[in-house]
């Protein structure tokens, strides 16, 4: 297994180009395909846009790693989970995230931090040789 590559952002909107550049150049050095590549930026970016979005934290972790047959990624904030069902005739473009990861990636987790444990964590595996 590989060591975890790590990195913080700031809980905005303008850093998710940076996250999505950060699992690219990870997934690309990791030597994965494009497609599979693709589909762990787009998970992950939600997850990320989630954070942002819902967390009201101040930074959001973004962790890297990988083993012969898998990679998987963690999405960390310092916020509550805060569940919600969504309305279609208001929540027309929202929603839609984790339903979103769960098609992309073989193995979804979510780790929900409450407002006396704050702290969300979202897990992401993908293993491409299954």
């Amino acid at each position: 297994m590989a060591e975890p590559v790590s990195r913080s952002f700031p809980a905005l909107p303008s850093a998710l180009y940076e996250v999505r550049k950060f699992v690219r150049e990870e997934a690309e050095a990791a030597g994965l395909s494009p497609a599979v590549t693709n589909d762990i930026v787009l998970a992950v970016s939600e997850a990320c846009a989630n954070a942002v979005l819902h967390s009201g934290s101040a930074e959001m972790d973004v962790s890297w790693s990988r083993t012969d047959e898998c990679v998987a990624v963690e999405i960390r904030d310092g916020g509550s989970f805060v569940r919600r069902v969504p309305i279609p005739e208001v929540d027309r473009t929202r929603g839609h995230g984790i339903p979103l990861m769960m098609a992309l990636m073989d193995e979804v987790a979510v780790s929900e931090g409450t407002d006396h444990t704050p702290g969300t964590t979202v897990r992401l595996v993908r293993c491409p040789g299954r």
